[in-house]
């Protein structure tokens, strides 16, 4: 179930950050996407972990460690 919400979320992440892309004509990463990003991904971390799936879990883990230090870097220079 996490992680069917973890990819929901990735899901509104990416559909939030493309129609500001094509409506804005903004090409730079929003922080507010990254942070969407980040949730999802934690989801799929807690769910691989939660499951037994040690190797994904931990795939995960590196994906949302980097979405993290993005959101941090983003949120620092505003």
């Amino acid at each position: 179930m996490l992680t069917i919400l973890g990819l929901i979320i990735i899901c509104v992440a990416w559909l939030y950050e493309f129609s500001l892309l094509t409506n804005k004509k903004d090409t730079r990463i929003n922080s507010s996407f990254v942070g969407i990003y980040t949730a999802g991904v934690f989801l799929l971390v807690l769910d691989g972990f939660i499951s037994g799936l040690g190797s994904i879990a931990w795939l995960n883990l590196i994906s949302f460690i980097f979405s993290a230090g993005v959101l941090f870097v983003l949120r620092r220079k505003k």
